[in-house]
Order: structure tokens, then sequence, then C-alpha cells
């Protein structure tokens, strides 16, 4: 117990600037190398906590850090945003929950699903830290390579490699053990690099309404089985499909015994039942329509983006509320079941609810906004 108690915060006498796109881990390697001091006594003085190492994800409590660094790093949100992996998971994330990480009612990791199916390695592509070293003096390990699902350097155009040396260290690029991450063909190389440009397209979009990525995923699939709809969809012939890609042909030789992709998982995600906020998963659904050129990644978020305009713009059009509507809100009990009988999604419903006190009033019955 006394070995993780928390230290009273005291600013930080050294505070350097951010290097290039480094996350907030590779940022604490390089304060840790530059005061030359303990493995733990860094802990200690980052984060309040010395075992604070082993979490690089997002290391925690970050008010402590927070507390010592000031505000020469930025607001605390922005670097978790910017600076860390939960930034990806933050964008599919309830606004309930981005809202109390913002506000640190809850620490940064309580966003990122312990249940990716894939475990979350550190990352590193030898050129980029060859090039760091030359103009830096030191390698740094970059957001884009960190992201979920990300295994390919898209600027040099090579595999990652995968550090897998002890975590409770504050270890650089190349200073532990590591091993390139196994492409075997040039087919797995383009469909893991659409994975990398997906990821990026999550992150970088900051919020992403998880009802509206669904509804297009939805419609893209339908139309390319000649599905009414998702229940029509024949989930085996679905799965079969999947596993005759690329994509899946490489999680079975290179990850075999995770569970990221069971079977009738894109259907379980289409249908609401699996991990529709798992940003990993979504990058990789995305990289397999561009590989069955069923949608271009580009496109799927074009078009799920005039969704959201659409649907926010809906009120704009109309003088007063349909009756319908009132109908359909008096009938549901939640947000989400008022969006399927009217025909949108349940964060559509939610924002016209702030926005008119007619339907907060008739929506004051149901449980769960």
């Amino acid at each position: 117990m006394s070995d993780e108690t928390l230290c009273t915060p005291q600013r930080l006498p050294i505070v350097q600037s951010w290097a290039e796109d480094e996350t907030l881990y590779s940022w604490c390697c390089r304060w840790h190398r530059l005061t030359m001091n303990r493995t733990r006594s860094s802990g200690n003085a980052l984060f309040g906590v010395p075992s604070a190492a082993k979490v690089w994800i997002s290391p925690n409590p970050f008010g402590h850090f927070s507390a010592v660094t000031g505000t020469t790093l930025g607001h605390p949100f922005a670097v978790v945003r910017g600076r860390t992996i939960v930034g990806s998971f933050l964008a599919l994330a309830r606004p309930e929950d981005r809202r109390r990480v913002e506000t640190g009612e809850i620490p940064p990791s309580f966003v990122v699903s312990a249940k990716s199916g894939i475990p979350l390695s550190l990352r590193y592509c030898p050129k980029c830290a060859s090039r760091h070293r030359s103009s830096l003096g030191i390698a740094l390990w970059r957001m884009s390579h960190q992201l979920p699902g990300v295994v390919v350097c898209t600027e040099h155009g090579q595999p990652l490699v995968e550090h897998i040396g002890k975590r409770q260290s504050w270890s650089l690029p190349g200073t532990d053990d590591s091993r390139e991450i196994d492409i075997a063909s040039g087919a797995e190389f383009v469909a893991l690099r659409s994975v990398a440009v997906a990821a990026r397209y999550i992150v970088e979009s900051g919020v992403l309404d998880a009802d509206i990525l669904r509804a297009r995923g939805q419609i893209v699939v339908c139309e390319s089985y000649g599905a009414l709809d998702v229940k029509r969809l024949d989930p085996h012939a679905v799965h079969s499909d999947w596993q005759s890609s690329a994509l899946a042909g490489w999680c079975r030789r290179v990850q075999p015994e995770q569970v990221a992709f069971p079977e009738f998982w894109i259907t379980d995600i289409l249908r609401s039942r699996r991990s529709e906020r798992n940003p990993m998963k979504w990058a990789f659904l995305l990289a397999y329509f561009q590989e069955r050129a069923w949608s271009p990644i580009e496109g799927f978020f074009a078009h799920a983006k005039s969704m959201v305009d659409h649907q926010l713009h809906l009120w704009s059009q109309m003088e007063s509320i349909p009756i319908s509507v009132l109908d359909a809100f008096a009938k549901a009990r939640n947000s989400r079941q008022a969006g399927r009988i009217i025909g949108v999604t349940g964060s559509t419903v939610r924002h016209w609810v702030r926005a008119s006190p007619e339907l907060a009033a008739v929506s004051r019955h149901w449980r769960l906004r």
C-alpha cells in the first residue's frame, strides 16, 4: 500500500517542450533520461506513483502530472486527447464518459477498452527513430504508430517494430528487446496500411457518433450483399467473406491466440451487439470495406459526416414539431428507441431534446437519455 502512496505535487524544475508528434509516454522517457533519475523516482516526480512507467497508455494519476507541469504542455484534456491513445477511444466514447474524463472525474484510461482482443504494445519505425536520433539526439514514440490497430509506418512504407521489453521502465525505441511485426505479402501490407489510415481518421476526428458510423456501415454492407436491412444479412456469408480477406489471414497467422475478431463480429457490430465503440475494430472494419472495394475510407467518413449534418439541421427546416415525432417520444422509453421509431440515431434525438424545451418535457419519463 505504501508503495503506491501519492506524493505531494511539486513543480518540476525542468519541463521540456513537446518534440514533433511524440506521445506523453515518450515525453516522460525523455524527461527521465534528462534528469537521470531512477525509474521509480521519475514515476513519483511525474505522477506521484512509483510504478507509473508500466502504464504507458496513459499514466495515472494524470491530475498530479498536470500539477507538476502547470500549463507548459497545454490543457490536460488536450494532452490526453492528442498525446495518448486515449484520444482514439475518446473519439467514440459516450458523451458522458468524455465529459467525465475532461473534468477529471475519471482517469483517462477508464475509456480504454480492456477487451479489445489484441494487446496494445509500444511500436516504432526504425527509419523514423534514426531520423529522430540524427535531428534530436534521441528516438521518439510517435503517436501515429501507437494508435490501436496500427502496425505499419505509412510515411516509410514498412512494418513497425514491436517493443517486447519489460514494461516497468521508461524505455525509448531500440533500448530493449523488440521484433519486427510480421507482414508476409504485399496484399497484407496494403490492407494494414488502410488500417493505419482509418485509425488516423478516427483519432483526428475528435468526436465521432457511433450510431452514425454504424448506420453508414449498415448501408455499405447491405448494399454489397443486396439485403434490405441489417436484420436480413446472412452472418455466415458475411463472416466467410471476412475470413478470406488479407486482413483476416494476417490476424490468424500473426496473432492466432487473440480473439479480436470472433465469429460474426462484423454483423454483431452492425447490430449493436458488440464493441461498437472500439476504435481498433472500426479501423479494421473500414480497411476491410476498402479491401473489398465496397467503400473507400475517405468516402465512408464523408458520407457519415453528411448524415450528421442532415440530421442536425432537420429541425431548422420545420416551423413546429411533427405529431409523429411527439408520438414517438411519448411511446419510447429512451432516446435510442425513439430514434428507431423516427428513423434517426439516438444521439440526434438527444441533440433535439437539449435544443427543444417541448421535447425535453415529453421525454421526462425516459429512463436513459
